[in-house]
């Protein structure tokens, strides 16, 4: 599979800053270009959006955004720009990204309450109807790439859940992972 387009979502756990509270967060980010690999850009402001992007950090490589989608607040890592490698390493470079963004905000003295990620659930997307189309043959590819992923950081085993098969929704799982997800946060 030669897509490259793909999105993370890690989940708050808990109370959470207002919106607009990620808006100078971000760009204290931009001022120390704090995310490797990254040039970070620009910050917008979607908070108007009921259950949409939230607060978007722009950088060349990817966006980070506090998304409330669904109704489910977290920081969302999307990778616009193509890695080289096998998918387990496409797939995994962008949650390092995530975890790095999760870490990076969970730290941030200035955010009140603090904000605290959960680790037993992430959803991961795919931004690409061609090379990554909402299909079964799509999963039977990307799941046993996410599981070996998940295996290397936490050194548990993985539920990898299709949502929404053959919808016209883009091509998403989620990953649950139960006791080993304790760990996730510490493999950044």
């Amino acid at each position: 599979m030669e897509a490259f387009r793909f999105g993370v979502k890690m989940f708050v756990d808990g109370a959470a800053p207002p919106a607009g509270a990620f808006v100078p967060v971000f760009h204290s980010w931009i001022q120390k270009q704090c995310i490797e690999g990254h040039l970070l850009v620009d910050v917008h402001d979607y908070s108007h959006i009921h259950h949409g992007p939230g607060i978007l950090l722009v950088a060349h490589e990817g966006n980070f955004s506090m998304d409330s989608a669904e109704g489910r607040l977290g920081l969302v890592y999307y990778r616009k720009q193509p890695l080289s490698g096998p998918l387990a390493d496409r797939l995994g470079a962008a949650l390092k990204s995530a975890l790095l963004g999760c870490r990076l905000l969970q730290e941030e003295p200035g955010l009140a309450p603090p904000v605290r990620f959960r680790a037993d659930e992430v959803v991961f997307f795919a931004n690409d109807r061609l090379l990554a189309p909402n299909e079964d043959q799509v999963f039977m590819e990307v799941r046993p790439a996410l599981a070996a992923v998940f295996k290397r950081i936490t050194g548990g085993d993985v539920r990898i859940i299709h949502l929404n098969p053959k919808s016209k929704e883009r091509f998403a799982v989620r990953v649950e992972l139960g006791e080993s997800g304790s760990r996730l946060l510490l493999g950044v």
